[in-house]
Parts: C-alpha cells; structure tokens; sequence
C-alpha cells in the first residue's frame, strides 16, 4: 500500500532540486543575491538561513522557487526600475537575467543525460528478452489497459496464432489497424481470453506512402546486457534528444490535433508509474526520471507566461523595446498563464484518476 509515494517524492524532489539548483547556480555566477531557495512551497517543515540565503522545504511536494534580490518590484508603482544596487536581478544585464533563467531547463536536460548514461552504464543497454511473449509493461491510455491485460501476462495466443516470440507478435498487431484480436494469455498459470480493438497509427514510410500499422500498447521484457563507460556516455546522449525529438513531436500533435487532450498526464499519473517503476527495478526508475526530466525541461521553456519560456519572452520584448515591460501588464499576464496552468492540472489530474478508476493504467 502506497508503495508509490517514496519513489514518487524522490523523482519528484530531484527533478525540481536540479531545476532551482540551476537557477541558482547561474543566479550566483551572475553576481545576483539570492535570497531564498525553496524545494517545495510553504509552510515550510524546515528553514534555515545560511549567509544571505534561507534555505527552505515546503509541505507541498510539486514545485520550488528561487527569490533573487529586486525580482519583483513595487506593486504600487507600475513604472517601478532597477534601484542599480549590487546583486540585485532587473539592475543585470538582459543577457544575464536571461541565462539565470535559461539555467534550470537546461539543468534538467543536462541531468536527464546523466541519468541515461548512469542507466547505460551501470546496467547496461536494453535489450528485449528473446523466447518469450511476456509482457514487460503496459502502456497507459491504450486497448492493452482498458482491456485489462497487465505486466507479467504472458501471451499465448492471438485469433488462434501462436508466437515464438514478441517481436512475430508485434509483427502481427501492426497488420491489424482498428480490428478487434481475440487475446489467450495466461495469468498467475491460469489461462484467459479476452477481445480488443486495436489502435490505428498512421505514418508516413520512407517512399512518402502513408500507411497505417496496428497496436494494442505493450512493451517486451528487456534484459540488461553490460557496456563501456564510453558506449553510456554514447547512449546517453542519444537517449536525452531521442525523448527531446518524440516530446516535441506530441506537443506538436496536440497543437494540430493529430493527438488527444486526453493522453496527458499529471501528478496522479506520476505517482502510478513511479510505483510501477520501482516493483520492475530501479533500472525503471531511473529511466524514469530521466524521461521525466527532459518533459519538465521542454514544458518550462514553452512561451507561457509563469514559466521559465514566458519570462524568456518578457526579456525579448524589453530588449526590442529597450525597456522593461510595465510591472503590472508581466503581471496580467502571469495570472493568465498561472489561470490556463491551473486548470490544465485539474484536467490532467481527473485524465489520471479517470484512468485508474477505469483501469486503463
């Protein structure tokens, strides 16, 4: 019983320490005073103060800041500038304000690389496990979890077809687009049948026919197998832009509506896979986190007011402008963004409590 919560948190806490930790560091480079840096928000269950900087933990687990000196100026002065004292952030060049920000993403990104490599290294490089049709996981949101199928199944059969192996079982599903298969697979040494209808995914083959393949939403098994320092650092590298490229492209989906609202996730979704993470093997996990925090970096860089990208779009104004924008207008806009933010979250969390409740996990 809530056996996700540990790993949740843990991810969790890494992914935003390394974020605030970037906006830190460049923050400290950049000869700007930081006056509070916060992992999770208030009330604080800790806080210290440790030269100019208090040091704080918040109660709640799903964010962190960190407060520069002069970051947000007179609230009853909407033509409020830089007072010009030293170490304090609207008084530092654009370029520099633009690097503390820029700082986190890349933090993240930079740790998701060195979560791959760690995971390459350390266990080696994936491989699916031959002679069986097990199935290692279960994607959310697709026939595979609403029909009930769960990781350990083993297939036995498909419309009466056998397979040597799950690469010939795949090779099967991608020839039956939108079709209902008729599934034996066994579970715990009892065997079951089930129907499903399988997914239709259009592509586009390298002659520029587009086709359409099948899929019903499982992974194999994988087996680790041994590699150089070199061939992780390697492997790393291809793994961060690998997720960079297939999370651009969904974003880019979702913005022309060639994918669903209703497959993104949030908090509740998180915790899930963290929990499924853990019970496969901290392999997982940190694969885990890693993906998770090449999406945190990509989401912080969109132009949305609130987040790292829509103050990166404040900087481009004011330097175009060659003048800050109005305190109170950045400010309109935050609560816009902070407004679509929030009720992106709502959605995201009744997607994720829907799944759960249905099954499709």
């Amino acid at each position: 019983m809530f056996t996700w919560i540990i790993p949740f948190v843990a991810i969790l806490g890494l992914l935003i320490f390394v974020h605030e930790l970037g906006h830190f560091i460049a923050a400290k480079r950049s000869g700007i005073i930081v006056e509070k840096f916060s992992l999770g928000f208030p009330p604080n269950i800790f806080s210290k103060k440790i030269g100019e900087t208090e040091y704080c933990i918040g109660i709640i687990p799903l964010g962190g800041f960190v407060k520069m000196k002069g970051d947000i100026p007179d609230f009853a002065n909407d033509d409020t500038q830089p007072s010009g004292e030293p170490g304090e952030f609207l008084s530092a060049p654009i370029w520099k304000r633009a690097a503390v920000i820029s700082a986190g993403p890349v933090m993240n990104f930079l740790t998701a690389i060195f979560l791959f490599i760690i995971w390459i290294w350390a266990w080696g490089d994936p491989v699916y496990r031959p002679n069986t049709t097990e199935i290692g996981a279960v994607m959310p949101d697709t026939p595979a979890a609403s029909a009930g199928l769960r990781d350990g199944d083993e297939i036995i059969a498909i419309d009466g077809r056998f397979f040597r192996d799950f690469n010939e079982l795949v090779g099967y599903t991608k020839t039956k687009p939108d079709q209902d298969l008729v599934i034996k697979y066994s579970r715990n040494g009892h065997s079951n049948l089930l129907t499903l209808r399988t997914l239709k995914i259009k592509f586009t083959d390298s002659l520029g026919v587009t086709r359409a393949e099948g899929r019903i939403g499982i992974e194999p098994v994988y087996d680790f197998f041994p590699t150089s320092l070199g061939e992780g650092i390697k492997g790393g590298f291809q793994g961060a832009f690998f997720v960079s490229g297939v999370t651009l492209d969904f974003l880019w989906k979702l913005v022309t509506r060639q994918e669903s609202i209703k497959k993104l996730g949030g908090p509740v979704m998180i915790a899930d896979q963290a929990g499924k993470a853990l019970k496969r093997g901290l392999p997982y996990l940190v694969n885990l986190a890693a993906f998770l925090s090449i999406n945190l970096a990509i989401l912080n860089i969109l132009p949305i007011p609130v987040l790292d990208g829509g103050h990166l779009v404040f900087l481009t104004v004011e330097a175009i402008r060659r003048r800050p924008i109005p305190f109170k207008k950045r400010l309109f806009w935050q609560q816009v963004g902070m407004g679509l933010l929030l009720l992106l979250m709502v959605f995201v969390t009744y997607n994720d409590i829907a799944r759960l409740l249905t099954g499709g996990h």
